[in-house]
């Protein structure tokens, strides 16, 4: 059991590829990405409503029934011939409209981009998250890893002090009790080391699934925990102030879209004008030319709807309203992980700076418990006792050095909005 537990097969080896890898195999920001691409169609889809239409079509009519009789052609009549004439009748045209005043397709193409650029600030906040995400779980393999190799470093000195109580006991300074004391913290201490090394294999798993794998990553040595939050700085440009971050950006303009979504159905109820214009070909004989153009203007004006338009407007009414809401509830989150994350960063290096000294004050009372039991005048007690404060010591003084890398992490993520 001390020997650590082997590395897995992918290591990760530097911030960049952990990037690199994120953009390209995270799945919340591919979706992130796929909103904005739907948002920039529909925008799209808008602004064809107010474009001109084109359309053609061509048939061509067979009869299979005939008779005799008369025939009526662009020019005369024509008798005793087989009717219907002619047999086949082949028809060509071509169709064009253009919306002359088309209020509320206007209104909704401002609409559409609103909502583009909202998918947009969404996706940058998914990046924030992600980036956050990505760091917290560099920093668990890290610590997880830490906490393990302290686990089998204090196994490694309790069976060190195992054996200098067996040997005592041979020689008739130490009793069996003492044994069982030294048997049991060992005991303890292999406990501890299972379970961080199943920790270390769960965060490991947690960090491949960041990066887009279901199998786990390690990291490489050279990865320095310390540089994270600098190297975070290389993607994130910092806020002055937290209604600036893209979630509360991306809120902002989803109240926008719903509003004007509630406005835009006011619009509905204006008329309509449209230009329209029929190029038609035919070999009917009937028609008084083969070749026919037009050009004209359509009015419509809506009267009566059923109801549906103000069942709209209502629904969209809500929708603004729940908006609203949901900006109110970004902006008072914002501020308030902002303000908390500065202060974790000041409350995890005074709690850092407290561990330390409680561990060495646990080293040298263990150092000192040590010699005593040596000479005959500690007890056993003592000596595991002590042994066991001076590992729990190094165990928190790891897990408080990692949490002042998180909270500087997380301070700097509050207050910045990141692009990857």
């Amino acid at each position: 059991m001390l020997e650590p537990i082997e590395l897995p097969v992918q290591v990760l080896g530097s911030w960049r590829q952990a990037l690199s890898l994120v953009q390209t195999r995270s799945t919340s920001i591919a979706t992130a990405r796929a909103r904005i691409a739907e948002a920039n169609a529909r925008s799209r889809q808008a602004l064809a409503n107010g474009l001109p239409v084109i359309s053609g079509s061509g048939s061509v009519n067979r009869n299979l029934l005939f008779a005799t009789g008369a025939a009526l052609t662009a020019q005369n009549i024509q008798t005793n011939v087989r009717v219907p004439y002619p047999a086949t009748v082949w028809n060509a045209g071509v169709s064009l409209r253009q919306p002359l005043l088309d209020l509320r397709t206007w209104y909704d193409i401002g609409t559409t981009d609103a909502a583009a650029a909202a998918a947009a600030a969404s996706a940058e906040d998914v990046e924030r998250l992600s980036l956050g995400g990505l760091a917290d779980t560099i920093v668990s393999v890290i610590t997880a890893e830490r906490l393990a190799e302290v686990s089998r470093v204090s196994l490694r000195s309790n069976l060190s002090t195992l054996d200098l109580t067996q040997r005592r006991t041979r020689l008739g300074a130490a009793s069996a009790v003492d044994v069982l004391r030294a048997e049991q913290e060992v005991a303890s201490n292999r406990l501890d080391v299972v379970q961080a090394d199943e920790a270390v294999r769960r965060a490991r798993e947690a960090l491949g699934m960041a990066l887009g794998f279901p199998e786990a990553w390690g990291v490489a040595p050279q990865i320095k925990v310390d540089g994270l939050a600098a190297d975070a700085k290389s993607v994130c440009s910092p806020v002055g102030d937290p209604e600036q971050r893209s979630d509360v950006r991306a809120a902002k303009l989803n109240v926008e879209v719903s509003e004007r979504a509630a406005e835009s159905v006011e619009l509905g109820l204006a008329p309509t004008v449209d230009a329209v214009s029929d190029f038609t070909y035919t070999t009917d004989p009937r028609s008084p030319r083969p070749v026919l153009w037009s050009i004209g203007a359509l009015l419509t004006v809506p009267l009566y709807d059923g109801g549906r338009l103000g069942a709209e407007r209502d629904a969209n009414v809500a929708s603004a309203n729940v908006a609203r809401q949901q900006l109110t509830d970004a902006t008072r989150r914002a501020r308030l992980e902002a303000m908390q994350a500065q202060r974790s960063v000041e409350v995890a290096e005074s709690n850092f700076t407290v561990s330390r000294q409680a561990r060495d004050i646990a080293q040298e009372s263990a150092r000192l418990a040590r010699i005593a039991f040596v000479h005959g005048t500690g007890t056993s007690f003592d000596l595991v006792e002590s042994a066991r404060r001076q590992r729990l010591g190094e165990i928190d003084v790891t897990i408080k050095e990692f949490e002042v890398v998180r909270a500087r992490i997380a301070a700097l993520l509050a207050l910045s909005n990141c692009s990857l």
